[in-house]
């Protein structure tokens, strides 16, 4: 049975033998590293993603990148081991503050956050209530596989909206100029698409190449 818009299951999370709420660790995690870069709106267990102007921001994006990073970069046992990543070496890379890249990187990472935001509050189907570093962690999991990953999300989903206004135009009998007009704001997108995988892939030169590719 579905379930009423705002209406979500809580998460649970084993911790030292407790479970504990995830929506708790949420607001945690976010007092901690969102408050001081976001200090309005920055409990994301509450916030509306569903408004874009809710978006996370680049500054929210750098400072979850940070907590990965560092994580990454240490030589004592943490909480969630991330050094048997695939493709470590080059997560590293794209996720270093140092990278002459970085803002390019990161507001890549802001939207990869804001598309893997999906699998928390916004829909009916709850994983990772919203939580930052859970979200980061899809978001990676896609990356280690292709750093071009968003990229070619953007491009494909540009894609997809003008095939299907196209079909929208030829089943109609009325309305078709909105439909023209809608088409060419969909071509628009898809053109600064295909411009922002071009510049993907003309700043992957401080990046290692994939040690593992494919599944």
């Amino acid at each position: 049975m579905g379930t009423k818009s705002g209406a979500y299951q809580d998460v649970y999370i084993k911790r030292e033998d407790e479970m504990v709420s995830l929506k708790n660790d949420v607001t945690d995690f976010c007092e901690k590293y969102i408050k001081p870069v976001h200090p309005d709106n920055w409990d994301w267990s509450v916030r509306d993603f569903e408004n874009p102007d809710n978006d996370p921001t680049i500054d929210e994006a750098r400072a979850i990148a940070a907590v990965v990073y560092n994580d990454l970069n240490k030589n004592i046992e943490t909480d969630v081991d991330l050094s048997t990543m695939n493709n470590v070496e080059a997560i590293k890379a794209y996720l270093n503050p140092n990278s002459k890249h970085e803002r390019f990187n990161m507001e890549e990472f802001a939207f990869a956050l804001k598309v893997e935001l999906e699998h928390g509050r916004i829909k009916d189907v709850n994983v990772t209530s919203n939580h930052p570093f859970l979200t980061a962690m899809i978001a990676l999991a896609h990356m280690t596989e292709s750093l071009t990953y968003y990229k070619r999300l953007a491009v494909m989903e540009a894609q997809g909206e003008i095939y299907e206004i196209m079909r929208k135009i030829e089943s109609s009998t009325t309305g078709k100029e909105e439909w023209y007009k809608e088409l060419g704001k969909a071509e628009q997108e898809l053109n600064e698409a295909r411009s922002g995988l071009s510049e993907r892939l003309e700043r992957m030169d401080d990046i290692p190449p994939l040690e593992k590719i494919g599944d």
